[in-house]
């Protein structure tokens, strides 16, 4: 019977005697949506700052958007037009850069798993969510796509299956 309680006892030991022989996986550079540039920092936060809205970091981009249609629509209202167009022009110039970086990463993904050329400029001639379509290229199912159908591809990714 001791031998099974020591034996339990060594299986069942604190992490810390075992764990000296894990090594941690270091998670690397983030991928995906993760990688793509956020709002903080830069002139759309300050411009919106100047129109008195504050946001939370690490809030969505949509959110972002909404909240400054909201203040271009009371920027104008006030009589402040310039201020407007300028917080209207730094949000379109920030998401058109976005998804500029987004379709890159697209393009990247899509050489990666070495998935068909035609299927990548199909999505972004039909203008699909670039967002959407990136965050399905990151899953582990993705990696079961090589070799696949562009048009089912396309269906996958543009949830249509």
């Amino acid at each position: 019977m001791n031998s099974l309680k020591d034996a339990l006892q060594v299986a069942l030991a604190p992490v810390t005697a075992v764990g000296a022989a894990l090594v941690a996986r270091e998670a690397g550079p983030p991928q995906g949506v993760a990688a793509l540039p956020r709002p903080e920092g830069g002139d759309w936060e300050r411009l919106l700052a100047g129109a008195g809205i504050r946001l939370d970091r690490g809030l969505a981009v949509a959110a972002w958007v909404q909240k400054t249609a909201g203040a271009v629509r009371a920027l104008e209202a006030g009589g402040r037009k310039h201020d407007a167009r300028a917080l209207g022009q730094a949000r379109d110039e920030f998401v058109r850069r976005r998804e500029k970086k987004a379709w890159e990463a697209v393009k990247a993904r899509f050489d990666e798993l070495g998935l068909p050329e035609k299927t990548y400029r199909a999505l972004k001639q039909e203008g699909a969510d670039v967002e959407k379509v990136l965050a399905r290229l990151y899953t582990r199912r993705a990696e079961e796509w090589r070799g696949i159908a562009g048009a089912r591809l396309r269906d996958i990714l543009l949830e249509r299956a």
